[in-house]
């Protein structure tokens, strides 16, 4: 390698493809002033994602990462990192990039503050994909749901009446056929007749407004209140 500084990348693949939702992808960042930055990323962003739902949390696709600093210097093919944590760790040089013990870091960019324009690239596409998928699935999901309710609705069958209800046509003819009971004509009431005897026609008198029996020497009928003769 002409230069140290710059950008590297370790890769984790998880094998199916989409990195940026699947995969691991540890930086180390190697500056000019013998500065080096660690930053280690713990999981996918998918397992991440998961991980959360599982636990009850808010779903976050920010795969979460461990950042180191130190510095770090040359002899040779070696490298060794001297990190504010207090830990040391040494490295290979090739001309890809820096061994690690099992870790191939292969540099990406020779900017320390840029993002990778390779990564940016791949981001974006793996994003694009990744929404295509989403779509497929959801559209399958729906189609499936669609189906199901259509395979359930003939088993149910048409909803019975019940036997306790009268249909609509037999309420008709009965309200067809039923006919009001006949009221009786009222009864004129009987007009109570009075049988007198040739005691009572000598000392019995009547009103002459309403014909009820009075005694002698009354001058108003009891029953209408009107002037006896």
């Amino acid at each position: 390698m002409k230069s140290l500084t710059g950008q590297y990348e370790c890769v984790h693949r998880s094998g199916i493809g989409l990195d940026y939702f699947t995969s691991r992808i540890d930086r180390l960042t190697l500056q000019a002033n013998k500065r080096c930055i660690f930053v280690a990323q713990e999981r996918s962003r998918i397992g991440h994602a998961a991980r959360s739902l599982l636990s009850g949390q808010q779903v976050d696709t920010n795969a979460p990462e461990v950042r180191r600093e130190g510095r770090y210097s040359s002899a040779g093919n070696t490298i060794t990192f001297y990190l504010d944590d207090g830990t040391q760790e040494q490295g290979q040089l090739t001309p890809e990039g820096i061994q690690i013990g099992n870790d191939f870091f292969e540099k990406v960019s020779d900017s320390t503050l840029l993002p990778p324009t390779h990564r940016l690239k791949s981001n974006m596409e793996d994003i694009a994909k990744g929404l295509k998928i989403a779509g497929a699935v959801g559209g399958a999901a729906i189609k499936a749901v669609k189906t199901i309710q259509d395979t359930i609705q003939p088993v149910q069958g048409p909803q019975s009446t019940p036997a306790s209800h009268p249909t609509s046509q037999g309420a008709n003819q009965q309200a067809q056929g039923y006919q009001a009971p006949q009221t009786p004509p009222a009864s004129t009431p009987a007009q109570p007749s009075y049988t007198s005897t040739p005691e009572q026609d000598a000392e019995t008198l009547f009103c002459d407004q309403c014909g009820q029996p009075v005694r002698p020497g009354k001058r108003f009928c009891n029953h209408c209140g009107a002037r006896l003769p």
